[in-house]
């Protein structure tokens, strides 16, 4: 295990330890002054902050809906073989959403069990060769070994982030001087109530989740360069499985997300049903490669320190630049079209809500 990981479970573990620390803090303040009121409200409001913070498993978005294996065969069929050729664990369930444009594998719940979480716009608008690349990119998540999707990590970048955002995070209302209170202080006025208390918290606030931010930033810079290097690795793996170009063009179809989203948005306006639906998608699958090149420089600048993953226009490089096996793990249009009857139920009503 390289010095980079053991610094970032290390730093990790250290922020998980402050809900802990707040726990056995309310314990002991309601233990040692069990009889105090004082002591039970300031030991209540302890331990409703360290729940607050506690560490969380991974849950699903609001919205998700599960398939079974008896509905959904085909699909079920490709994503268990595309999963065995990358070396990744068959999600045990598989769950639909209406408004995600992405697809990504998830290890659920306290019992960390596989999943797939794969959104309807999304599937609507991938040929069949790019439905594999989605598969096999999505199941590589699972052999990356990103530190990122690991329990302790990922809860702590959670935690350290809903510090940042409650401490640092603190607005001061502009003083009104016609409806707020004032007090006279040193000959001068004075905000009190509201504005004063607003300015107090900001200023304990910024005091107490500055180290909080430096710990979030320092994580982050440490995850951040192990995420990418997973990602890079997932994405051979992905490539090896099923093909290059299959991958390649499917991050593609994420990076340009707004032109390939807009012949469905169009078609669901005019009504058209899933079928038609589909065959305006692969008819508009003419590759503009300036438009790419283009959308690919642009994505390189909107970047920020808190992105865990490369930039879309990176991998997609890599893997166009790289010397990768090709696959033959795909989904051919035959088994396409019968996971499209197969959803067609969830595909129709992601379509209306799209209308809406």
């Amino acid at each position: 295990m390289g010095t980079a990981r053991v610094l970032t479970y290390l730093l990790s573990a250290a922020i998980q330890a402050i809900p802990a620390a707040l726990m056995a803090a309310a314990v002991v303040i309601v233990v040692s002054s069990y009889d105090n009121v004082l002591a039970w409200l300031c030991g209540c409001g302890l331990a409703a902050v360290a729940i607050w913070s506690r560490p969380r498993a991974v849950r699903l978005p609001d919205g998700a809906e599960g398939v079974t294996r008896t509905e959904a065969p085909a699909l079920f069929e490709a994503v268990d073989r595309i999963a065995h050729a990358v070396g990744a664990v068959p999600p045990a369930t598989i769950y639909l959403h209406d408004q995600l444009f992405s697809c990504t594998h998830l290890r659920v719940g306290a019992r960390r069990r596989p999943a797939l979480l794969i959104g309807l716009p999304l599937l609507l608008a991938l040929s069949p060769r790019e439905r594999a690349g989605m598969l096999g990119v999505a199941c590589a998540e699972d052999v990356g070994h990103d530190p990122a999707r690991g329990l302790l990590v990922r809860s702590a970048l959670l935690t350290a982030g809903e510090w940042r955002n409650a401490l640092l995070n603190v607005r001061v209302q502009r003083y009104n001087g016609y409806g707020d209170p004032v007090v006279e202080l040193f000959g001068h006025p004075f905000p009190s109530e509201r504005s004063a208390s607003q300015v107090i918290g900001k200023i304990m606030g910024a005091a107490l989740g500055s180290p909080l931010f430096l710990a979030e930033f320092a994580l982050t810079r440490l995850v951040s360069s192990q995420s990418q290097v997973a990602r890079y690795y997932a994405d051979q793996v992905a490539a090896r499985a099923v093909s290059t170009p299959a991958v390649v063009h499917y991050i593609d179809t994420l990076m340009m997300a707004e032109s390939r989203f807009t012949p469905i948005l169009s078609a669901a306006r005019r009504g058209e049903t899933i079928d038609e639906i589909r065959r305006t998608v692969l008819r508009s699958r003419e590759v503009d490669h300036e438009a790419v090149t283009a959308q690919r420089e642009a994505s390189l600048a909107q970047r920020s320190w808190r992105d865990l993953e490369p930039p879309l226009a990176l991998r997609a490089a890599l893997l166009e630049a790289g010397d990768t096996e090709e696959g033959s793990s795909g989904v051919d249009e035959a088994e396409s079209e019968a996971i499209d009857r197969e959803l067609s139920r969830h595909l129709a009503r992601a379509v209306r809500a799209l209308t809406l």
